[in-house]
């Protein structure tokens, strides 16, 4: 009898840990996926090339959380940087060599213009910007 009285109490210990462990463990998996929906909406594609840059941003919308994917088809390095519509940075990509592709990530919290322009050397002056509307 007395093996007995010393297991059960050990057993119904071990059970209770378990189930405290489970409910931790599933309080731990929602803040989880709620961190992993913070990321991108989408992604746009961007291309590159001397003093140009061609993709189609579609729609976006103000709150729209958008990552721009810049591939450099051309022959000199390249950047994008994307500026608001008060023309302050909101984010750039490091300068992306020719072959090689970059990204940013950029969160838009209001309506507006804003531009897309390319900060390496003479680019931008040479004409490489771009503007996207976001509703």
């Amino acid at each position: 009898m007395s093996y007995r009285r010393s297991v059960v109490p050990a057993v119904r210990l071990i059970l209770a840990s378990l189930l405290l462990s489970a409910a931790l463990v599933a309080c731990g998996a929602d803040n989880l996926s709620t961190e992993t929906s913070v990321g991108p909406s989408r992604t746009i594609e961007i291309i590159a090339a001397e003093y140009t840059f061609n993709g189609d941003p579609g729609v976006i919308a103000a709150g729209d959380t958008i990552e721009f994917v810049v591939e450099n088809i051309g022959q000199l390095d390249h950047s994008l940087e994307v500026l608001s519509t008060t023309g302050s940075s909101l984010g750039a990509t490091e300068r992306i060599p020719a072959g090689t592709s970059g990204s940013v990530t950029v969160t838009f919290d209001d309506a507006g213009v804003y531009r897309l322009i390319c900060d390496v050397d003479d680019h931008f002056s040479r004409g490489q910007a771009g503007t996207i509307t976001v509703t």
